[in-house]
This record gives structure tokens, C-alpha cells and sequence, in this order.
């Protein structure tokens, strides 16, 4: 009845206000005798008397609605009405169908208090919710007239109906000191500023120490907008302590520090200063501390630039947009390949899996890794379904080279030969969804990751090596890194080598994306060991039908700001492969800086994205459940029409396009 009231009202006031428009119109209307004056006088005067009688009328209906609260609260027999009227809260009596049949004093003057209308029934002091969740339920909390109240039900008979008595419990006070208790809980957030010797390695060290500054001056600066505890640990990192308070405001300003460092100019030149930030909460300082600390490490695996907030087991990210740096140093590469030869070697044998439908970057690396293998005399598999690859041409000559000794199996043979002392390697891969055999991997128990891919939430978590270098081109990249540093006695034969180099190819789009000194030196080494390119740019090779379908989907592309979209709406065996390339190949348009390709999969609608790097493809798969690389991603869809993928798409362009 309130908002029917309140309706009524504004068509009242709307239409109080339209008639003395009318009537001042009427007024000023140009004629030679005061005619028009009159009229108009006549028509004040009747709408002086439309809002005196609206008034009056209004007056009247509260003063009876009033009335009928009070009658309602002598329907009750006298000891009744006393024991309820004599609780220290609002008490108000119903029917089944909320309809008010007693109240007490107390529930008129508190509860209704100052509100301009009396219902009649008590849903309209629910906040829409139903008297049957109310009852049903040992607490409710309601909003009226802004103050909280918790509402308690009993049940009984009245007049040989049931009827509900609802007591009303003002719990506003603590409401506050609840919402001033939460907004008071400390968070913990890490700030690590990216190491300057890596992105600018040019800087003298003086040089260095002026950027460093510059960043620690535009950290004080944002943390002084907030109430904060802050305190340098180290060279590179800073630890801050802020209430939640604090932190709900630098999520709603999206961290506006990493823009303010990335945009820091030194000598006139872009100093490629960049953040990466944890924050946790936690029911203890510790567990606030070691949130954090996982955050910082998740913000550092997606390439840095970036805030990573963790909360109830989840994740926010915030920025990434810059792309991530190549390190410079290999400490870490030789000291994860003496690891890894030692886990080989105590082995009985080795799995190697990929993702879903493996590309040339998990195949090559696969191979690599059993290369690795052989040389420690301990038997090794790939694991793949041969039909579901998107690189049949590799996978044709690894089954046709004779003196290849590795061997190709699928997943039932891979368990038979699973044993305690087996080891598992996953490649191209780190997220547990995206294994190509999850079965596999659930029963090994003993797991090595190798991935390039900037780091997602549900990651694998308990691997015993996990290599993780999202400034790498491929994992072929560092595959042949770690058997350069693996022995003299790890011996590539020429097929390993071109395996390699064409995932890098692959994930380089020919050295054009992602390369720096470390992909050119691993080329170089494949070449040394024999990687020939012609045969590499052989495995690259379309069939002229393929070649015809690829055209197809570029012809039907459209673009939609600075991205292209197209459809493929045909079937074909590799239907895969050539979105994929037609993706590669829609970057060459003018003006495109992302493409997206989409098809249907069964029921599941997919999609391929790329990108040179401007645009992170990354966050809009991941915004679709689906991830990768700042330039190279995906996504899969269930229950969802190709029409309604691209307009979510869009959607998340135009809100990063607006942030």
C-alpha cells in the first residue's frame, strides 16, 4: 500500500503542477479584452480548492488508518492485549495472509512511527520478503523506517484461525557497531616494485636509485589518502597494514597507483616502472600476512603490473596491462633443471600431458622433456589423444621417424602404467581444469609444471617443481632452456629440435610477439642441434581447403572498435586450427589491435582471441571462465548462443575501454 500511496501521490503532484502551467498559460494569453483573466482566475481558485480538498483527504486517511491500528490493538481480550502491550519491543499479530490483527503500542510508535501511511498489512514492513520465510526462518532482519530489526515468529490460534504473533527486535545500535567492526578488520597488502635492472637494464645504478625513489615518493603519496601503517622491508617491497575500510575504497578506485608508477617519466623517457600488489584479509594477522603473500606471488606469475586482492578463497585482479619482462638472469633455470633431472631420475617412468587438444607448444615441449628423459635411461610417454591435437602434422612425423624412441599413448594405457614412482609432467598448462587427462593427474603423486602462461586461480597447487615464467615466449622456450643446463649428456636428436622451435614459432607468431635475448637464444640452440625451418615452416602448412575455410571466416569478419569478430559457420575436422589462424591472421587488418573468433563445439560455444599485445586478451577470456596469454587466449561457454558470447565480449571491452 505504500508505494501505492506513494504512486498516487506523484501522480497527484504531477498533475497539481500541470494545471497551474494551464493556468499561468491561460493567463498570458495576448487578446484585446480580460476574458482570458478571468478564466484563468476561475481556474486558480478551482485549483486552490483541488489541493485543499487533497490535503484534507490525506489528513483524513492517516487519522483513520490510525484509528484502525488502534482498534486493531483492543481485538485481543484484555489479559492478552496487556501481557503483549507490556513487552519491552514491538509485537504485532497476523494472519495467514499478513494480515495485521493486533498491534502493540510500541510497534505503532516505533516501528510505524513517523511513516505517512499505516498499512494494513504487515508485508509492507518485510522489505518485500514472505511471511512464510519470516516464520520459517529462526531470524529475519528487516529495514524500516532506517532502523534494523530482527523479527522472532510463534504461532496459534485465534478466532479458530492460525495466526502468527512477530516480535520485532531493534537491533539498529548494533548494526553499526557490527558495519564499524568489519570496516575496522585489518587487511594486509604487499607491494612489490618490479625489478628495474630486468625492464632497463641501460640505467646506470645512480639512475636506478632516482627511479626507485620516484616510485617510493608516489607509494607515500597514494597510502597518505588512506589510514595506513606502512613500512619499507626491502629494496623493492613494502608492507602496509590498512583497515578494510581503506581497502573497499582502493578496489573502488581500481589501485590508481599502478597507473600513477607506470606513468612515471625519467629524463623525459618512460621509465617502465611497474607494481605488483597482494592484499588479503584473514582471521588473524597471520593468516592476513600469508594471504597477502600468495596474492603478491599470483599478481607476480600474471606478469606483474597488477593488484591481485584475495577474499573467501577468491580472487580479483586489478590492471595487467602492461606485458611481462623477460628476465635476464638464469640462476633460477639452472637450479630448476639440477631439480628436475633429480626427480627423473628417481622415477620408474614419466607422463607427459599438455592441455586440452594440444597445440605445437605442448607437443614440442612434451618431446623435449622426454629427450630429457632419455638421457637418464628412464622410459618416457606422451599422453595425448592423436585425434584431438591441433598439430597433426607433427604428431604424423613423430610416429613415422624410426629413430624416435618415444612413444605416443592414450589415457587408459598412461593408468595401467601409473605406479607410486611415477612422475607426471604437465606442459603448456599450470590450471587444473585445463589438463588434458584430469584423471591422470588427480591419481599421480608426484607432479612437474612447466608453463609460460600468466597465472590463473584454480592453478596446480601441488607439484613438487613448479616452473612458472610468464616472460617467456612458449613452453618450448624454457624446455630448451632447461636442457641446455640439464648436461653435456642430453643429446637432441634434429626432430626434438624442430619440435621445439616450432612452439616457439607458434607462440611468437614467428619471433614477431613476446620475443626478447632468451628466445633468440634458444633458437639458436635448436638450430645448433639441428632444427632445420624449412621443415619447421612445413608443420605450419595448410591444406588448400583449410586455407579456403581460413579466407572464409576473415571474409565475415566486423569490427567493433579497435577488435574484429567472426563466425565460423561451417563444420570441419580441424575447425580448431583454422579459427585460430584466422585469429592470427585478422591482427594483419588495419586498425585491429584484437581478434576474436567464435564457433560452436558441440554445445559449447568457443572462442580464440589474440592480440599484439595493446589489448590483454587474458582478462576478457577470463571474464568468460576462460584464460591463457596477454596475447594468445581462449575461452569455452556452455549453455550460451554465439549471439549472446559476442555481446558479453563487448561488454567487457567497453568497461575495460571506460576504466
Amino acid at each position: 500500500m505504500n508505494n501505492r500511496v506513494r504512486r498516487n501521490n506523484a501522480v497527484t503532484v504531477a498533475a497539481v503542477v500541470a494545471a497551474a502551467v494551464f493556468v499561468a498559460f491561460t493567463a498570458f494569453i495576448k487578446s484585446d479584452s480580460n476574458i482570458p483573466l478571468f478564466i484563468a482566475a476561475g481556474e486558480a481558485l478551482l485549483l486552490i480548492a483541488v489541493i485543499v480538498y487533497l490535503i484534507a483527504s490525506e489528513r483524513h486517511y492517516l487519522k483513520n488508518s490510525r484509528k484502525y491500528m488502534l482498534r486493531l490493538m483492543g481485538k485481543l481480550d484484555c489479559t492478552d492485549s496487556n501481557v503483549l502491550n507490556d513487552f519491552p519491543f514491538p509485537v504485532v499479530v497476523c494472519s495467514e495472509d499478513g494480515a495485521i490483527q493486533w498491534c502493540s503500542e510500541k510497534f505503532l510508535n516505533r516501528v510505524i512511527g513517523n511513516l505517512p501511511t499505516v498499512e494494513e498489512n504487515v508485508y509492507s514492513y518485510f522489505n518485500g520478503k514472505d511471511l512464510y520465510e519470516i516464520i520459517n526462518s529462526d531470524q529475519s532482519a528487516v529495514f524500516v523506517n532506517d532502523r534494523t530489526y530482527t523479527v522472532y515468529s510463534n504461532s496459534y490460534e485465534f478466532e479458530g484461525n492460525q495466526s502468527y504473533i512477530l516480535f520485532f527486535i531493534d537491533n539498529s545500535d548494533l548494526r553499526q557497531i557490527e558495519k564499524k567492526y568489519y570496516d575496522s578488520k585489518p587487511w594486509v597488502i604487499m607491494i612489490e616494485s618490479d625489478n628495474i635492472l630486468d625492464t632497463r637494464y641501460d640505467f646506470r645504478d645512480s639512475e636506478r636509485a632516482e627511479i626507485r625513489s620516484m616510485i617510493e615518493n608516489e607509494i607515500e603519496k597514494w597510502v597518505g589518502n588512506f589510514t595506513c601503517i606502512m613500512k619499507k622491508t626491502s629494496e623493492n617491497r613494502y608492507f602496509i597494514i590498512a583497515e578494510k575500510s581503506d581497502v573497499d575504497k582502493m578496489i573502488e578506485e581500481k589501485f590508481t597507483i599502478l597507473d600513477s608508477v607506470r606513468d612515471i617519466k625519467y629524463k623525459n623517457y618512460n621509465s617502465c616502472a611497474s607494481l605488483s600488489i597482494g592484499v588479503s584479509d584473514g582471521d588473524t594477522l597471520i593468516q592476513c600476512e600469508k594471504g597477502a603473500r600468495n596474492a603478491l606471488e599470483m599478481a607476480l606469475g600474471r606478469g606483474g603490473d597488477q593488484a591481485a586482492v584475495s577474499s573467501n578463497d577468491s580472487f580479483q585482479f586489478f590492471g595487467g596491462v602492461s606485458k611481462s619482462f623477460e628476465s635476464q638472469g638464469k640462476v633460477k633455470t639452472r637450479i630448476i633443471a639440477s631439480a628436475f633431472r633429480e626427480l627423473i631420475e628417481g622415477s620408474d617412468n614419466v607422463l607427459v600431458i599438455g592441455h586440452r587438444s594440444p597445440d605445437l607448444d605442448a607437443i614440442g615441449a612434451a618431446l623435449g622433456v622426454c629427450c630429457a628423459c632419455e638421457a637418464s635411461d628412464v622410459p618416457a610417454f606422451i599422453v595425448t589423444d592423436k585425434n584431438k591435437t591441433i598439430c597433426p602434422a607433427l604428431i604424423d612425423r613423430i610416429l613415422d621417424d624410426e629413430n624416435q624412441n618415444v612413444s605416443i599413448i592414450d589415457e587408459q594405457t598412461a593408468i595401467n602404467l601409473m605406479s607410486r614412482k611415477t612422475l607426471l609432467v604437465v606442459v603448456d598448462t599450470h590450471i587444473k581444469n585445463y589438463v588434458e587427462f584430469p584423471e591422470l593427474y588427480n591419481s599421480a603423486s608426484t607432479v612437474v609444471v612447466i608453463d609460460h602462461h600468466r597465472k590463473s586461480v584454480n592453478f596446480i597447487d601441488n607439484a613438487t617443481v613448479f616452473y612458472h615464467d610468464p616472460g617467456a615466449s612458449s613452453a618450448c622456450e624454457m624446455v630448451t632452456e632447461l636442457l641446455e643446463y640439464m648436461g653435456t649428456d642430453v643429446a637432441m636428436d634434429s626432430l626434438t629440435s624442430e619440435a621445439l622451435l616450432s612452439g616457439i614459432m607458434l607462440d611468437t607468431k614467428n619471433f614477431v610477439l613476446n620475443t626478447g635475448v632468451r628466445t633468440f637464444s634458444a633458437a639458436a640452440f635448436l638450430r645448433k642441434n639441428g632444427a632445420d625451418t624449412v621443415r619447421v615452416h612445413k608443420m605450419f602448412a595448410n591444406t588448400f581447403e583449410n586455407y579456403k575455410l581460413k579466407n572464409k571466416i576473415i571474409s565475415l569478419s566486423k569490427k567493433y572498435k579497435n577488435c574484429a569478430f567472426s563466425v565460423a559457420d561451417f563444420r570441419s575436422d580441424e575447425l580448431r586450427v583454422i579459427c585460430s589462424q584466422a585469429a592470427d591472421e585478422m591482427l594483419n587488418i588495419e586498425g585491429v589491435k584484437a581478434s576474436f573468433v567464435l564457433f560452436e563445439s558441440g554445445s559449447k560455444v568457443c572462442v580464440s582471441a589474440r592480440s599484439y599485445g595493446e589489448v590483454n586478451v587474458q582478462i576478457i577470456m577470463e571474464a568468460l571462465g576462460g584464460g591463457g596469454h596477454q596475447t594468445m587466449a581462449a575461452a569455452q561457454m556452455e549453455n550460451e548462443t554465439i549471439d549472446s558470447v559476442i555481446e558479453k565480449i563487448c561488454g567487457i571491452i567497453d568497461d575495460n575501454t571506460n576504466n
